[in-house]
């Protein structure tokens, strides 16, 4: 988190929004939540194509600041720690872009999961845009120098620490949700090398008798 105060808080966002996605699923009255927001970026990129009917939330006061700072009109909450203050299925969707691969250890990965699951209506949709396990040398070399016993996972020169995941583990993470769509893009790590990208569609299950969003 020390990182995400300091020089993680003037990095550019790179992983690439998935509007075509969002687009394909959500009208513009959708309750979005952009988890793990940063300064606003895809929040921003939403509200160009017409939904403004968003929230973003992230632990890091000093992105918080900076998305103050360069987007007023954006709702972005500073929230340190779990659970966020929402009710249970607040929104139609969550967006969690680059999040969990920025959180190297299980336990708080299923935190994370489990409260974008509690916070997502049953019918509603959870858009996980994350990285792959690369396979490129620059990639195995920093793996296997890392002293993390969770093969994916790293730690650049300036200090961050990220993970790369199997996919298998991504899936595993969202057990009331199911896989709706998956695709792949190419994206740039935080100082432009290329990269393997997942962006996928999860559709959080719906109880029987419960009255049907229409997303999936």
């Amino acid at each position: 988190m020390i990182y995400w105060e300091g020089p993680g808080a003037a990095k550019t966002f790179t992983h690439p929004v998935p509007l075509r996605l969002i687009a394909e699923h959500l009208g513009p009255r959708a309750r979005i939540l952009d988890f793990g927001c940063g300064y606003g970026r895809a929040m921003r990129e939403l509200a160009r194509s017409g939904y403004r009917n968003t929230v973003g939330a992230d632990p890091s006061a000093a992105l918080i600041s900076r998305g103050h700072r360069e987007s007023p009109d954006l709702r972005l909450d500073h929230t340190p720690r779990l659970p966020l203050d929402h009710p249970d299925s607040a929104f139609d969707a969550v967006l969690l872009i680059s999040v969990l691969a920025v959180i190297p250890e299980d336990r708080e990965q299923r935190r994370v999961a489990a409260e974008v699951e509690r916070l997502c209506a049953p019918g509603g949709l959870v858009f996980l845009c994350d990285y792959p396990v690369q396979e490129s040398e620059r990639y195995r070399t920093a793996y296997a120098a890392s002293p993390h016993p969770v093969h994916g996972v790293f730690t650049t020169p300036d200090g961050g620490v990220f993970r790369h995941h199997d996919p298998g583990h991504l899936a595993a993470l969202f057990p009331r949700c199911d896989l709706v769509r998956a695709t792949e893009t190419e994206s740039t790590s935080l100082s432009g090398h290329p990269m393997r990208a997942l962006q996928w569609v999860l559709c959080k299950r719906r109880p029987e008798n419960t009255r049907p969003l229409g997303y999936c």
